[in-house]
Parts: C-alpha cells; structure tokens; sequence
C-alpha cells in the first residue's frame, strides 16, 4: 500500500498524511464476509421476537406470511447492496451511496454521522446476551447486573476488536458458524415435531381450519409485526460497510451477500415453522423467554439442551456484537475522513493496532450510554430499540438514490449486477408501508407499551434531523455569522477514497 505524497499534501494545505495510519488492509475473503453478514443479521431476534410477532398477526398462518414477506424484502434491500457495492467497492456502505445519490453530498454526510454514532448502538443485543448469561447461569436478574454484565459483553467486543483484530475476526466467523448450527438444531427439531415426537399434545397450528384462525385485521398490528420481521433481517448491508478490507471486493460481494441472505432466510423460515410444529398459541402468548426453549421443552423435556438453549442465545447476541463493533467504528473512521467528525485526524487513524481505536471507543461509550441512562422499564426498551425505524429511513432513501441515478442521463454509473426494476418497486412499496404504519393509531389509542405508540419513529427521526442542524450550523450559517469561507481541501487516498478537510479563510480587507 503507497503512502499518500507528502509534497502533494503540503501544496494542498493539509498535513502530511500516510495511507498506513489510515487504510486497513485487505484481508476478509468470502467465508469472512459471509460471517460478517451472518452475526449482523442474526442476533437474538429469530429466538424471541417470533412469539411478539404471533401476538401482533393473531395466527401462525398469518405469522409465517409476515416472515417470508420480511424476507422477500429484506433481499430485495440486499439486491440493492449489491449494485451499489458492485459499482462503489469501498468502506462506508450507506454514507458512500447517500453521497452519491443526493446534493450537497456534505449535508447526507452529516445526517449519517447522527445515524452512525447515536442509531447503530449494540446496546440492544447487549441487554440480550447479559438476561440470557444470567438465565445460564441460574442467576437472578436485576437491573444493575444486567447493565454491568452488558457493559462487560460490549467491552468484550470492542476490546478484542481494538487490540487483538485477527483474533476478533476468528470469533466472528467461529460465532458465525454457531448461529447457523443453532438455527439448524431448531429446524431438525421443527421436523421431529412434526414427525410426532413431542412430549405435549399436538399443538394443531397447521390445519386448514385452524391455521388462519384468530388472523388480526388491524393494521398497526401487521405493520407493527412486519416491522419486527424486517428488524430480524436487518444487517445485509454489514459487508459494505468494510469492503476496503475485502479481498477481490466486487467477487466477494457477488457470492457472500446472496449466499447469507438465501441461507439466512430459508433458516429464519424453516425455524418459524418448527416453532409452530411444537408450540401451542397459549405458549406462544405467555412467552417471556426465547420461544425456542419452549419448543425444546416440549421435544425434548427438561434436558441439558432445554438449559443450555439460553447460553446459546446469548453466544449468538455477542456475535451480533463482535460484527457491530467491527463495521460501525471502521465507517466512523470513514466519518472522520470527511472531516465532520471532532478531531477527525485522531479519529480516523488506525494506530497503534492497525484498528480505528478512537472510533471504537466513541462506539463503546455511546453503547455505554444507551444501556445506563435511561430508567428501567418501557423507557429502557425504547431508547434500546430506536435503530430500526432510522435504518428503514436510510435503506429507502438509498433505494430512491439508485433510482434517481439510474434515471438521470450521463450519471457515470456502472455496476457488474442491475436490480430487476419489479425488484425495485416491491422493495420501494414494502418500505413506504414501514415507515407509514408506525404513525397508524392502533384500535385501542395504544402501542405495546405505556409510552406513545409514535414516539420511537418521531424520535429516530429527530436525531436524523440532528444531521441536517450540525450541517446547517456549521457549512452555512457560521461562516455567513463570522465572515468567513470554508475552502474544502482533498488528498485522493489508493482504495479511492478521501481525506477531506475545511480550511477557514478570511476575506481579504
């Protein structure tokens, strides 16, 4: 890897810069990547939000609908990860296609920013794998412990990514590998449900007359549900964020990201239906763990596996941590290239581990944040739980983006794989019903929790907002208020990105 010219930078106005405190290298391959994807997506979502789903759809028949429909989605959303990686084959993933789409390229900058540091926390996934641990152990749950053993899963993850990268890489793919083995244990005990072997009653959920029965007809609760499918699925875009890092970037992608996603969805189907095969409805409702040791139970009886199920489940969260950890500092690094980050030239460097060190530790202490400050109760679930509806916001603004481009004469933009336009407009349609059906009273005045049932997407939305202040404050007003120009100054970088910074120039008197 060349460093940048020292001459070239010192002409420019900048410091000197050298590519090899910067740039990561290339070292993720095809089964790296896929673990990439694999640990974003499946988290502890597939193991307890199947029972909040049925609550919301009021039939299995209905469930498993949603869940094919959130997967059909889903991959249609990663399609459109494909084209703009195929085309754009470096880090930063939904910062380097906003850029791209929209003007002024500085203004989607600084709403990422937001959406980075305050809306791509772990602490959810972290909050999961603490309960589960404790569950493990036979230990009883309180707040603080919950908190503090959380803390320690997310330190874990940084901390390994921070100064061991080989190693954190090792346990991402070897967690990986775990998740689909867990999710492969659920379906073959799905079949052996289905097979008769069940210690329970047969719990009938698929029989013509029954499996439909009950089905909601209100809409805030199918969008609500569908809304949490699409949740389980989220992360497909996980491998764009580090494709400066990807050997051969633009093969990888082409056979990592459907490998992950046709694997991942068959599972997440095949689980859904052997839940179903051994779990009554009144077991379904009365959930309070993963539904998955339910369906272990009723197969198996109280055995080792029924015990060990929460272990696992906590295993697969703090692989979903290891991946957050692992992509969402290398695009605050990417953030502090741009120059909108405080002290962007700490930020983006890579010393002394060859990892983003200041970036991890923003990650690690906005996490931090999210798990202790608010108060225990729906306040906690909801500050935990604000990535889903910001993360719709910037898939479908990426969608339009595509389209924009693609429909604009002389655009230069040329990608190996093209999203079938059908592809595009069921993606656009299923996205524009998410973001609608939050705001869609319920039939009782009231969502799932004390608190109302628009906040979570009002507030997603406002720290999205966030980005537009920042962008206005500082590129508009200040320099109009304080009579200066800021002169953007650029040193092209060999993975084809850049270093960016804003020198303040005074108007000649």
């Amino acid at each position: 890897m060349t460093d940048a010219s020292s001459d070239e930078n010192v002409s420019n106005g900048c410091s000197p810069v050298n590519e090899s405190h910067i740039l990561q290298e290339r070292k993720i391959g095809i089964f790296g990547a896929i673990s990439l994807i694999v640990n974003k997506i499946i988290g502890a979502g597939i193991f307890s939000t199947p029972s909040t789903i049925f609550k919301l759809a009021g039939s299995p028949g209905m469930s498993l609908i949603l869940w094919v429909i959130a997967g059909a989605i889903s991959t249609c959303g990663a399609m459109v990860m494909l084209e703009f990686g195929s085309c754009i084959p470096r880090s930063g993933g939904m910062k380097v296609y906003l850029e791209r789409s929209f003007s002024p390229k500085l203004l989607q900058t600084c709403i990422y920013l937001f959406y980075c540091v305050f809306l791509q926390v772990s602490a959810s996934n972290a909050i999961t794998a603490s309960s589960y641990l404790l569950e493990a152990a036979g230990v009883e749950s309180t707040t603080w412990k919950l908190r503090g053993l959380a803390i320690a899963a997310v330190g874990f993850a940084v901390g390994v990514h921070t100064v061991t990268p080989r190693i954190g890489r090792w346990l991402q793919d070897l967690l990986g590998a775990v998740k689909l083995f867990i999710l492969l244990f659920i379906v073959c005990t799905g079949f052996a449900a289905l097979g008769g072997h069940l210690k329970v009653p047969n719990p009938h959920n698929f029989d013509v007359s029954t499996s439909f029965k009950g089905t909601s007809n209100n809409g805030y609760n199918i969008g609500t549900a569908l809304l949490n499918a699409i949740f389980s699925f989220q992360g497909y875009d996980n491998m764009n964020m580090v494709l400066s890092e990807v050997k051969n970037p633009q093969r990888t992608l082409r056979i990592a990201l459907p490998t992950a996603m046709g694997s991942v969805t068959v599972l997440y189907v095949l689980a859904n239906i052997a839940y179903f095969a051994g779990v009554s409805r009144e077991e379904f409702t009365k959930s309070d763990l993963t539904i998955a040791a339910t369906l272990f139970k009723n197969v198996f009886g109280e055995s080792a596996s029924t015990k060990a199920l929460p272990a696992l489940v906590a295993l697969s969260a703090i692989g979903h941590l290891l991946g957050v950890a692992f992509t969402v500092p290398r695009v605050i690094q990417e953030l502090a290239k741009d120059g909108v980050t405080p002290f962007p030239s700490l930020v983006m460097y890579n010393r002394p581990f060859k990892t983003p060190i200041w970036a991890l530790l923003i990650h690690l202490g906005i996490t931090i944040l999210f798990i202790c400050a608010p108060p225990a109760g729906d306040a906690f679930n909801f500050v935990v739980g604000l990535n889903t509806y910001p993360t719709v916001v910037l898939l479908t603004a990426v969608t339009v983006g595509l389209i924009k481009i693609r429909l604009t004469k002389g655009s230069d933009f040329s990608s190996s794989f093209t999203v079938p336009w059908g592809f595009l407009a069921f993606y656009m349609a299923g996205n524009t019903f998410l973001l609608v059906m939050p705001f869609v009273p319920p039939s009782n005045g009231k969502g799932s929790t004390s608190l109302p049932y628009w906040l979570s997407p009002m507030v997603s939305l406002a720290i999205l907002a966030l980005g537009i202040i920042y962008y206005v404050g500082r590129f508009i007003l200040s320099p109009w208020a304080f009579g200066y120009k800021l002169q953007p100054v650029t040193i092209n970088l060999s993975d084809g990105s850049q270093v960016s910074r804003y020198k303040v120039m005074k108007p000649r008197s």
